[in-house]
C-alpha cells in the first residue's frame, strides 16, 4: 500500500492544494512553500498519536479561524492486494471504508470501476476546527467515503479509522528539528519500539546490572567523607524510629524499570566513552534516522508496510553520508517524502520523482521536475552570462518574491555549445517534454527558429531577442536603468574605461565568454538597485514565457515566438 494524493486546504500557508505523489518523492521549493506542512498534514492522516502535534489557531491558514473554518486534509490509498476488497476485508467491509477506484493517470477517484487499469483505493480524511468556547482545537481522522461536504463532529459522523490500520501502513516521520539526545536510551519511545520490534528486551542482562547496583562493592555511604553524616542521620533514625531502615545511596531506584531508565547510550573513540548527546550534531541527529531504519528493515521482512517522512536529510551531514543515507532509506522503505534544499539529495531521485512545488497566496501547485520547464540557449556565452549574473540575484533578499514566477527555481537554464540549440533540443525533447529555446534575433537565430518550428515535435517555447539583438544587448538594457551608477563600477572591465552602457556591451560581444567580466557585470547589477528591478524583470518575463504567459516584455509575433520587447 501506499499513499497517492493528498489534498489539503486551510492548513497553516496552504489555502488549497493537491499533491500526486510517487513511490519515492522528493519535495523541493523554496523557503515558506509548504514542504514541511505537507509532512505535517501526513502526519495529521497517518501518524500515530505521539507523532501528531497539539494545534492551535496559527494552524489554520490565516491564523485566525471563524466557527467555520475547517483544516480539511483527504488523502488516497491505493496498492491492495489483488485490487479486490475480498481480499482486503480489514480496509473494506461494514464499519470500514467503502470501495473506490484511482485513475493513476489523473489522480482521480471514481466510485465504480469502469476501467479495468483503475486501482482499488480507499480515501481518508481529517478534519479540524477550532472551538472558540473552550479555546482548543478539535481533530477528527475517518473514512472519506463521499464527495460532498462531510462534518466529521455531527452527530451522523462518518466511520473513523482504527489505529490498527494506520499501523499497518507504518509512517515515521523524521523532521528538521532533531534533538535526538536520548534516542538510544529507554526514555525514548522510539527506541523502545525499535527493542520490541527488532531485538528482544536484554532481560537478563538488566537483571544482573539491577542486582549488582544493589549491592555495589564500594557502596558511596562508605566514603569516609560521607560517612560521617550519614551515621549521624541513622543514629537520629534510630532514636525516633525503633528498627529503622538505615539509609543507602544508589545509582537507581534499583528495580529493572529505573535501570532501563538510567542506561544511556555511549560512543566509545579511542577507548574514552563520551555520551551520545555530547557529541557533535551529525552523529547525535543521525542516532534517530539509523533506529528508523532498524524497524524498517524489521517491517520490511515481516512483509508490513515502512514509509518514511523525512525533512532535510542533508541537515548535518556530509555530502557522502547524505547519499548512503537516502539510498538506505529509499531501498527499506515501501515509500518515502523527502523534503529537502539541497540538489545533491534532489538528484538521488529520478526525475519524475522530484516534485517541484509552488505557493502563490496559499494556492499550492505542485508539478514534476521534468514538468518544469527548461531552457536551452543559443550559445555557451548565453548560458554563463545569463547564469552569472542570476547567482547573486538568487541570494539577494526578497528577490524572488517580487517574481511571478522565479527563473532559477521554476525555469532551469542548461548549458548547450554554441550554434547547437536545434541539436540540443533534439536530444532532449524527448526526456523533458518542457524544454523551451533562446536565440538572437538576428539572422542566424531566425534560421534556428525556423529549424525548431519545422521538427515533427516543435519546443512548446521559442523566444529570441529584439530584431538584431542578442543576450550582451539585454544586459545593456538592464544597465541602462541607471547608466550613471552602473558605469563607474565596470571600469576595469578590460580595455579603455567604459564611457557609457553602449560601450560596456561592446566589450562584452568582442570579450565572448570573459567570466571575470561577466562577474563585475552581474555584481553592478546587485548593488544598484534600478539595474536589480530590470534582471527581475527580464528574468521574470523569460519564465513567464516559458510557461506561455505574456508580460509585455515578451510578445508573441505572427508565427508565435516570443519577442523581446525592452
Amino acid at each position: 500500500m501506499h499513499i497517492a494524493t493528498l489534498k489539503i486546504k486551510n492548513f497553516r500557508g496552504i489555502r488549497e492544494g493537491f499533491i500526486f505523489f510517487r513511490k519515492h518523492s522528493m519535495l523541493v521549493g523554496g523557503s515558506n512553500f509548504g514542504k514541511s506542512t505537507i509532512i505535517e498534514a501526513l502526519t495529521l492522516l497517518f501518524g500515530r498519536d505521539r507523532l501528531v502535534r497539539e494545534l492551535t489557531e496559527h494552524d489554520f491558514y490565516g491564523s485566525d479561524p471563524q466557527p467555520q473554518d475547517r483544516i480539511e486534509l483527504v488523502a488516497t490509498i491505493t496498492g491492495y492486494p489483488g485490487d479486490d476488497p475480498e481480499q482486503n476485508i480489514d480496509w473494506f467491509r461494514d464499519g470500514r471504508a467503502i470501495p473506490k477506484w484511482f485513475d493513476e493517470t489523473t489522480g482521480l477517484v471514481h466510485p465504480v470501476r469502469t476501467d479495468a487499469a483503475w486501482r482499488l483505493c480507499c480515501q481518508i480524511g481529517c478534519q479540524a476546527y477550532f472551538d472558540r468556547d473552550t479555546l482548543s482545537v478539535d481533530i477528527a481522522r475517518y473514512f472519506h467515503d463521499h464527495d460532498q461536504q462531510i462534518d466529521p463532529f455531527a452527530e451522523d459522523a462518518p466511520v473513523t479509522v482504527p489505529n490498527r490500520l494506520i499501523q499497518q501502513l507504518g509512517l515515521f516521520v523524521v523532521r528538521s528539528n532533531r534533538a535526538w539526545d536520548k534516542t538510544l536510551s529507554w526514555g525514548s519511545e522510539l527506541f523502545r519500539r525499535a527493542v520490541d520490534v527488532a531485538a528482544a528486551q536484554p532481560a537478563d542482562a538488566i537483571l544482573a546490572e539491577r542486582d549488582r547496583l544493589r549491592v555495589p562493592g564500594n557502596p558511596i555511604e562508605s566514603d569516609a567523607r560521607i560517612a560521617p553524616l550519614l551515621q549521624r542521620v541513622n543514629a537520629e533514625l534510630a532514636r525516633c524510629i525503633p528498627g529503622a531502615p538505615e539509609v543507602q545511596l544508589r545509582i537507581t531506584g534499583t528495580d529493572s524499570r529505573s535501570v532501563l531508565d538510567a542506561v544511556s547510550a555511549h560512543f566509545t573513540t579511542r577507548g574514552v566513552a563520551i555520551p551520545a548527546g555530547r557529541h557533535g550534531a551529525g552523529l547525535v541527529s543521525l542516532q534517530g534516522v539509523l533506529l528508523l531504519l532498524e524497524l524498517g528493515r524489521t517491517r520490511a521482512e515481516q512483509g508490513e508496510g515502512f514509509a518514511m517522512a523525512l525533512e532535510h536529510p542533508e541537515l548535518h551531514l556530509s555530502p557522502a553520508t547524505q547519499l548512503q543515507l537516502v539510498h538506505r532509506i529509499q531501498g527499506l522503505s515501501t515509500q518515502t517524502f523527502i523534503t529537502t534544499h539541497s540538489p545533491t539529495v534532489a538528484a538521488l531521485a529520478d526525475p519524475t520523482e522530484v516534485l517541484v512545488l509552488q505557493n502563490q497566496d496559499g494556492l499550492l501547485s505542485v508539478s514534476p521536475f521534468l514538468a518544469a520547464p527548461l531552457l536551452i540557449p543559443e550559445g555557451k556565452a548565453d548560458y554563463h552570462l545569463l547564469r552569472t549574473i542570476l547567482r547573486p540575484l538568487l541570494l539577494t533578499e526578497g528577490w524572488v518574491a517580487d517574481m511571478d514566477r522565479p527563473f532559477g527555481l521554476e525555469v532551469g537554464i542548461l548549458p548547450t555549445e554554441d550554434a547547437k540549440v536545434v541539436e540540443t533540443y533534439q536530444i532532449l525533447y524527448p526526456v523533458h517534454p518542457r524544454a523551451c529555446c533562446l536565440v538572437d534575433g538576428d539572422q542566424d537565430g531566425l534560421r534556428y527558429i525556423a529549424g525548431l518550428q519545422a521538427l515533427p515535435s516543435p519546443p512548446p517555447s521559442v523566444i529570441r531577442w529584439n530584431d538584431g539583438a542578442m543576450v550582451e544587448d539585454a544586459v545593456g538594457w538592464i544597465l541602462s536603468a541607471d547608466e550613471a551608477g552602473c558605469v563607474p563600477l565596470l571600469a576595469d572591465i578590460g580595455g579603455n574605461v567604459p564611457a557609457s552602457v553602449a560601450d560596456v556591451v561592446a566589450r562584452l560581444k568582442v570579450r565572448k565568454m570573459d567570466i571575470v567580466a561577466y562577474e563585475m557585470v552581474a555584481d553592478a547589477i546587485v548593488n544598484i538597485p534600478a539595474c536589480r528591478n530590470r534582471a527581475v524583470e527580464l528574468f521574470n518575463a523569460i519564465a513567464c514565457a516559458c510557461a506561455d504567459i505574456e508580460t509585455g516584455r515578451f510578445v508573441r509575433d505572427a508565427g508565435g515566438t516570443w519577442v523581446f520587447r525592452p
